[in-house]
């Protein structure tokens, strides 16, 4: 399998996939990546860095013994997680796809295919991150093939300069401030300041960076969605 049908078996392409005739909706069983094609997709990425385990950790924030576990194929992760350590491996999510050998497709059937879905958190049990500019709680994170990603992130950055170069990504984002203040730095604009109450949805394509004002992180509720995703 090719990478441009292992982006359409994930629903990661950017249109044009027919929708065949309503099944069965996927279950959290059924959408998990296979273990083994995971674990050594992870492998291959870390051994071409020339990272160890320990390196691969203080940069995802993820233990080396549970990195060690997901390497061997005994447990793997989220899909929330698996864009973090794509992130902390600098290689976007469809790049950590096409490190997948042939034979290496995820298990479950194509999402287009999922109808009916639905996706619960209780209060304090989403999925934990922690980047350098941000603490991302990712939330009803069990269904695989959502179009967005959502949650709580509390912005740790203090400064443009504390979060380094603007951010580009494919989509749209939208960020609502829940407490304390938030600075959107973009390319093309002034910096737009955001209290608490205030909203914003903008084309993530454009260069931008978030950070906080007053010395304490702001707490924001956010979306990101992915064209690939659709």
């Amino acid at each position: 399998m090719d990478v441009r049908e292992l982006r359409n078996h994930l629903n990661l392409s950017t249109g044009g996939v027919e929708r065949p005739e309503a099944r069965e909706p996927a279950t959290l069983e059924d959408t998990t990546f296979d273990q083994a094609s995971f674990g050594s997709a992870i492998r291959r990425l870390r051994g071409e860095r020339g990272w160890t385990l320990r390196d691969l950790s203080d940069r995802s924030k993820i233990s080396q013994s549970a990195l060690s576990r997901v390497e061997t194929g005994q447990i793997t992760l989220s899909f929330d997680r698996a864009h973090a350590l794509a992130r902390a491996l600098d290689a976007d999510f469809s790049q950590f796809l096409s490190q997948m050998g042939p034979g290496d497709t995820p298990r479950g059937p194509s999402p287009v295919n999922a109808h009916g879905w639905r996706s619960v958190t209780r209060r304090g049990q989403g999925e934990h991150v922690t980047q350098p500019n941000a603490d991302y709680e990712y939330l009803c994170t069990d269904f695989l093939y959502r179009k967005m990603v959502s949650g709580i992130a509390v912005i740790t950055a203090l400064s443009l300069e504390q979060h380094g170069p603007f951010v580009t990504h494919p989509g749209e984002e939208f960020v609502h401030v829940l407490e304390g203040t938030l600075v959107v730095a973009t390319e093309f604009y002034a910096p737009l300041t955001l209290d608490v109450g205030d909203s914003l949805q903008f084309d993530s394509t454009t260069p931008h960076a978030l950070y906080s004002l007053g010395g304490k992180g702001a707490r924001v509720m956010f979306s990101v969605t992915d064209p690939r995703w659709e």
